[in-house]
């Protein structure tokens, strides 16, 4: 009784004493009592809460600048195979196109004609361009991202070299999070993009964004112009 008499004063809970018994609000005691545990088991669950919270977030593998740099859907891979003739691709109101690509690096010594270009730009003036890129090569190292100007006579095909790149070794891990960017200028007529594998075939994946500085000067851009104009034949 002189426990529950000393928890009521540190309360401020009036308490009467006579000389028999103490007189006290014996129900706001209890409802005080009752008050006092329910405040300790909500504050209770409240930090089991809180902290198991915690743990999902430190255990959970989502990274946000990843999905944040994920921009080109997975679903626009365009690979030849996919494809019956060349696809002309739609340019923005701000002159950007975006694509993901599937192909082959193939050696320095291909022919000309032989080039597995990814992509094919119609220039009607002189122009400059940007370029963001990201890519796979599986692991291989050497690769050459080329812009050439293709000419074509009746008797051979030639091409004048206006930009290459040496491209490190990347690998999926890469893929998606590290991003490079290039300008290129382009000359009047067909320039087309390819990788150049030195001595080695491979495959690769490369995502690019590229935004044409004065879109009036395009005339068109064509996924795989080559590939599948020679494999149809």
């Amino acid at each position: 009784m002189s426990l529950i008499i000393i928890l009521l004063r540190s309360y401020k809970i009036p308490v009467y004493r006579t000389k028999k018994i103490d007189i006290y609000g014996i129900g706001s005691a209890c409802i005080m009592i009752k008050k006092m545990v329910k405040t300790g088991v909500y504050a209770a669950i409240l930090i089991l809460t809180l902290a198991f919270v915690g743990c999902q977030n430190r255990n959970s593998k989502i990274n946000p600048k990843r999905a944040a740099d994920n921009d080109i859907n997975s679903e626009f891979v365009y690979t030849q195979n996919n494809l019956k003739e060349p696809m002309e691709l739609e340019m923005s109101t701000d002159g950007i196109v975006t694509l993901e690509v599937e192909n082959l690096a193939k050696p320095d010594h291909t022919l000309p004609e032989e080039k597995s270009s990814f992509l094919s730009v119609l220039a009607k003036e002189d122009t400059d361009i940007s370029v963001q890129y990201t890519y796979n090569t599986y692991g291989k190292e050497g690769a050459l991202l080329c812009c050439d100007l293709k000419e074509n006579n009746e008797m051979e095909t030639k091409l004048e070299p206006l930009f290459s790149t040496y491209l490190s070794q990347f690998s999926e891990e890469h893929y998606k999070d590290t991003w490079l960017t290039t300008g290129l200028f382009l000359k009047k007529g067909e320039n087309i993009f390819y990788l150049n594998g030195k001595d080695q075939t491979f495959p690769y994946c490369m995502a690019l964004k590229i935004t044409f500085l004065e879109s009036e000067k395009i005339e068109k851009v064509i996924l795989y112009p080559e590939e599948v104009s020679s494999s149809d034949k």
